[in-house]
Order: structure tokens, then sequence, then C-alpha cells
């Protein structure tokens, strides 16, 4: 009984600290805010988070976008469910659609010299920016 006292207590602390650090959307970075319109613009922007200079953009249906203090984006991720990639260099994309056809990229990270990215199948995939994969794996 105690256990699960614990855990309602603590997901209630948790939720409480999310909402507490929601903010106004116009105290986001505009270049996160631009990025956000142009390639994602199907979607709708409804709430905005931010916790030590790292701000995430929710969207209805699950999509996230984390951005830094200057707006550049560091992390998408589709909830599980397909994002766009059309923001990342056509060398990039042509290795991606090549290599892997059929799969569907849910969530993708910018590192400083490499993207790891998370297909649908949970397959994981490291491309470097010239569009090498670098490392292929397994979920």
């Amino acid at each position: 009984m105690k256990k699960i006292i614990y855990i309602i207590l603590s997901l209630l602390i948790v939720s409480i600290y999310t909402y507490a650090s929601s903010i106004a959307l116009s105290e986001v970075p505009n270049a996160a805010i631009r990025f956000a319109d142009k390639y994602f613009a199907d979607y709708y922007l409804y709430r905005a988070t931010e916790m030590g200079g790292t701000y995430t953009l929710i969207f209805k249906g699950g999509l996230k976008i984390y951005v830094n203090s200057y707006g550049d984006w560091k992390v998408i991720s589709g909830s599980g469910d397909e994002i766009s990639i059309d923001y990342v260099e056509d060398k990039v994309k042509n290795a991606i659609k090549k290599e892997f056809p059929d799969e569907k990229v849910i969530n993708i990270q910018k590192k400083s010299k490499e993207y790891k990215i998370e297909f649908k199948s949970r397959r994981k995939i490291t491309v470097d920016f010239e569009g090498n994969i670098t490392k292929k794996g397994r979920g």
C-alpha cells in the first residue's frame, strides 16, 4: 500500500513540475518558432516549456521539438509517429532513403557532427553530416 501511495505522489509531483515550467510561446526563441512554422506547419503548437535554457515545443498529437537557448533544434520526437526530415542536409536524407527506403523516422537527435536517428521499427542509426552511415543497430 505504501508503494502505491509513493508512486501516486511521485507522478503527481512530476506532473506539477512539468506544468510549472510551462511558458508563453512568445518566450521561446524566434528561430525555434520560425523552424516549427516552416517544417511542421501541419501540426498545432499549443504549449512550450523551459528548463535550464532548453525549450520544448509541444504539439497536439505528441510531436516535440527540443531547442537550445538560440532556438536551434537538438531533438525532434514524433512520440512513435513518423516525422519529416526535410530540414536535414540533402546528403543525409538521400543516404537514409537509399539505405532504408521503407523505414519511417520517429526520432532524430542532432549532435555536433552527426545525427542519431530512430526508425519506427526501433532500428537506430548514426549518420554524419556528409551522409555517411557510421553506425547501424537494432533497438
